[in-house]
């Protein structure tokens, strides 16, 4: 009985969904009538003490009177409003979730219509062109994966998959607070998972129809503040894709176009335009990286969330300035933002029916995911600090991600996926260094076999490491600048990790041969990071180009041959 009423009440309900979505849909092309019909008000058809009973309340349909049971029990008659909905831990069938999106749909409709009615409230910027039909209206809808376009707030960009919450496995639990409120709540699960539209036309189509962003009151990007024109914008972000971009792979110059980028996020492009004025227009450098930061404090404020956000704050730390030390900060806020955006859900299966742009916006979402992994992991690496990123399914797949992209792979989605596989590598070995720190510390070093079997471990898995991404790099046709960094990456790696065994702390009675072994390789690994990065890059005609990570790591390996030479015991200038 109980199945059987549930399955009414359901066809009642779409019935009702059905009837609202026609009515909508001809009232967008109907003129309002000047009187509208009054709401209908239904009242509750049974008392709290006959519905606990599950029998017919007689007496009280109107749900003024007494009913006729609670007369004869002498009880008060209460009307309360049906609390619809499942049990906690049930499961939703599947013409439930189809009912659910209908009622998204039409909630969502009337959003828009009552959004179109107020669209002459808010005068548009007069910096930027405009549209007969709405200022870019096209770009203000959901993509296919759920990311809004504009700069409000997290609340119309939280979910990023078109996926139900019911589907989600394990992080459906209700036993997450934010889970279970937006499970009972219609109202924010209408808010935080706006319905998607149909899929996007090709890239070809899409570029023709691209309009610059409205900037926020009193900022400008540089080219509404007068410094560059379009065609200067266009050759800056050639200049950054030929010399930039190969070092940190962010970017897909497929679709990160001027156009694209500019009608994406201002903070984005002037971030990108400001990287590219560093080092090809140095005269226009500063003001652009004054309005960057304008642009990242009002971010930062109107708590913006887009996967262009945290790609403009990565970059931002990419080639700063000496005295700038906010990058464990920018680095922070992005990791959590990408969190929240959900950058980092595995998609086993691509969506059915994926257009060519589609495939590269989702490409581009998993490849911001992908790099800030080793951007945190590197940062890690250098400061002792404790990662923020953990290894999900999404980074435990992420070793066959480059092959994905489509017919052709390119050799930046092969650096990036190495780059998670070496950055998994370290991380490994680093949390047991440090775990058995404290214990060398305190037996006086006797418990030396553990170092030595990490280091023998983490070595082999380096030395597979480096035979398999040369192979993925040939595979993909890559250049010798390709092959030179992905060495970079591994030597230093190699150079780091087994510095562990080379550490003061152990004493010189229990620095047995493993440790040689090991000092010696730190002195070749770190003399061979300095040859790629003086000889190879230097030829290459890049090495001024590289961002922060190319900088401490030569940097580093360069102190510690320092430090070697400064514990020989004769006089290294004699030889």
């Amino acid at each position: 009985m109980q199945g059987t009423s549930e399955f009414v009440d359901e066809q009642s309900r779409a019935a009702s969904v059905i009837q609202a979505l026609q009515s909508n849909h001809f009232a967008v092309f109907t003129k309002p009538h000047s009187s509208s019909k009054p709401p209908i008000v239904r009242n509750p058809r049974a008392c709290t003490v006959c519905r606990a009973a599950k029998m017919k309340c007689v007496g009280a349909e109107d749900g003024v009177k007494t009913c006729q049971r609670c007369k004869r029990t002498g009880v008060q008659c209460v009307f309360e409003k049906h609390r619809r909905g499942r049990k906690p831990g049930s499961k939703l069938s599947e013409a439930s979730k189809m009912l659910r999106r209908l009622e998204k749909g039409l909630n969502t409709a009337k959003l828009k219509q009552n959004d179109s009615s107020l669209s002459t409230v808010f005068p548009a910027d007069p910096r930027t062109p405009q549209s007969e039909a709405s200022q870019f209206g096209s770009l203000r809808q959901p993509d296919a994966y759920g990311s809004v376009d504009g700069y409000a707030t997290s609340s119309v960009s939280s979910r990023t998959i078109d996926q139900d919450d019911e589907d989600d496995g394990e992080r459906s639990d209700e036993k997450f607070p934010a889970k279970l409120i937006k499970r009972e709540n219609s109202f924010f699960r209408t808010i935080l998972n706006p319905e998607h539209k149909s899929p996007m036309p090709q890239v070809s189509n899409i570029t023709q129809s691209l309009r610059p962003a409205p900037l926020p009151h009193d900022c400008n990007d540089p080219i509404t503040a007068g410094l560059i024109d379009e065609n200067k914008a266009q050759v800056l972000f050639d200049l950054i894709f030929l010399r930039l971009n190969p070092f940190i792979n962010l970017f897909d110059p497929t679709l990160h176009s001027v156009a694209y980028v500019r009608s994406k996020c201002p903070l984005l492009f002037t971030t990108l335009i400001m990287a590219g004025c560093k080092f090809f227009e140095p005269s226009l450098y500063k003001e652009c990286l004054r309005l960057a930061h304008e642009l990242a404090i009002k971010a930062f404020a109107d708590n913006w969330k887009r996967v262009e956000v945290i790609q403009a704050f990565s970059c931002l730390t990419y080639w700063r300035e000496q005295d700038d030390n906010r990058t464990w900060m920018y680095i922070g806020y992005a990791c959590r933002m990408a969190v929240e955006l959900g950058l980092n859900r595995y998609v086993a299966k691509p969506p059915t029916h994926e257009t060519e742009f589609q495939l590269l916006e989702r490409r581009n979402r998993e490849r911001t995911y992908l790099v800030l992994f080793v951007h945190d992991r590197s940062l890690s690496m250098q400061t002792g600090r404790h990662w923020m990123l953990p290894e999900d399914d999404f980074i435990r797949h992420s070793n066959t991600w480059h092959e994905h992209g489509g017919p052709h792979v390119r050799c930046e989605d092969v650096v990036v996926s190495a780059f998670a596989q070496l950055r998994r590598i370290a991380t490994e070995a680093t949390d047991m260094f440090h775990t058995n720190r404290s214990s060398l510390a305190a037996d006086g070093g006797n418990n030396q076999v553990s170092i030595d079997m990490v280091l023998k471990n983490c070595n082999a898995k380096l030395a597979q490491w480096n035979i398999t991404w040369e192979h993925e790099m040939r595979m993909a046709n890559g250049e010798s600048f390709h092959f030179s960094l992905i060495n970079l990456f591994c030597l230093y790696s190699r150079l780091f990790l087994n510095s562990f065994g080379v550490q003061s702390s152990i004493p010189p009675a229990n620095r047995t041969n493993t440790h040689v072994r090991a000092l010696s390789a730190c002195f070749e690994n770190a003399l061979d990071v300095l040859r790629i990065a003086s000889k190879d890059f230097r030829e290459f005609g890049v090495l001024r180009y590289g961002q922060e990570t190319t900088s401490v790591m030569t940097a580093y390996s360069a102190i510690f041959l320092l430090k070697v030479t400064e514990l020989l015991p004769f006089d290294y200038n004699q030889c």
